[in-house]
């Protein structure tokens, strides 16, 4: 009988210790061996006529760094600053129409991304995206071209967070 509890005993040691109870996986906080894992990230910049484009990005590329976890944005006291600028955006068609007229179009954006620590660049980022979006309907042509843009400033903040993660 006393072997029999021993077994017992032992076996359930051994469920728990494979069990995997109380492992956590432990990820490294922000970039730069740790000394940036606060990020401010102002609205940014707008080189183009369009005048709501910047906000897509500024909360997509929030949305990502503050997502993953490994960054505080927006703080006071920030240790770096991620600033943007959407440098070109084009719309034109994409498909036509044996009368002409628009059933496509296109969204091409290019952005410029600056890490900066007071006052000194760490790194500079360049990255365009565009996006195919049906223009057959006007009266739904502009809310599927602000949708074309949410999913480009997605990818793009997805494609930066790789990056930086992946160099430091």
């Amino acid at each position: 009988m006393n072997g029999k509890r021993l077994r017992a005993v032992l076996l359930l040691f051994c469920f728990a210790l494979l069990s995997g109870c109380g492992y956590e996986l432990v990820r490294d906080k922000g970039v730069y061996n740790g000394q940036i894992i606060s990020l401010n990230v102002p609205v940014f910049a707008n080189e183009t006529f369009e005048p709501r484009v910047p906000e897509f990005f500024t909360e997509a590329f929030s949305m990502e760094l503050a997502g993953s976890g490994l960054f505080r944005i927006n703080e006071a006291g920030a240790d770096a600053t991620l600033q943007g600028t959407i440098r070109n955006m084009t719309t034109g068609p994409a498909a036509l129409t044996a009368a002409g007229q628009t059933l496509e179009k296109t969204v091409a954006v290019t952005i410029g991304l600056t890490l900066a620590r007071q006052d000194k660049v760490l790194k500079r980022w360049a990255f365009a995206d565009s996006e195919v979006y049906d223009a057959s309907n006007i009266n739904s042509e502009d809310f599927n071209r602000r949708a074309a843009l949410e999913r480009i400033a997605s990818r793009m903040a997805r494609r930066f967070h790789s990056q930086l993660l992946a160099v430091y």
